[in-house]
């Protein structure tokens, strides 16, 4: 017993270390390296949660240069840890923007978009996404996949952060 006792203990210590270090942030930036080749270049993107429950969650991506006629941004979001997205935001430059349910990557089938859940701004080298995490259902934490591209431009100039159908690390849904 005295043998086991110890070892128990480094057990429970961990397991109980476990969660905290696992708690997502608030808030949480990825770098991307400018890319002279892509058509609306991304350089940032930062995810962060919503003040409190009935607020909106934003990501924020920074773009090499200001917002251009045929400009667009796509944003997958998971709100449900099942890594595989919940919904789909689109915009286009100077245009109206779109709020989808999301079954997979390729699928964005129901417009939800007078619902209120998100809205798109694209702004000088910004382009800012608010959705409500809890739109769907209640959630705990959230991914994004984020895609910029120029219209009537090759699908190779496309930037993607983190990578095409992949996500970034997760963020708390909410501050508080």
């Amino acid at each position: 017993m005295r043998r086991l006792l110890p070892a128990l203990v480094a057990l429970l210590l961990v397991a109980l270390a476990a969660p905290a270090s696992a708690t997502p942030p608030t808030e949480r930036t990825i770098s991307d390296p400018a890319e002279a080749g892509k058509a609306y270049d991304i350089v940032s993107v930062t995810m962060k949660a919503a003040p409190a429950a009935g607020r909106k969650a934003q990501v924020t991506v920074v773009h090499s240069r200001r917002v251009d006629v045929g400009d667009g941004i796509d944003v997958w979001v998971d709100t449900d840890d099942d890594r595989v997205p919940d919904l789909f935001i689109t915009g286009l430059s100077f245009s109206e923007y779109g709020v989808y349910k999301a079954r997979d990557w390729d699928r964005h089938h129901q417009d939800i978009t007078d619902r209120g859940c998100a809205s798109v701004k694209m702004t000088g080298a910004r382009s800012v996404i608010r959705f409500d995490p809890s739109c769907l259902g209640a959630s705990e934490r959230f991914a994004v996949s984020v895609r910029s591209h120029g219209q009537d431009r090759p699908a190779r100039t496309d930037d993607y952060v983190p990578r095409p159908e992949r996500w970034t690390k997760k963020v708390l849904s909410y501050a508080s």
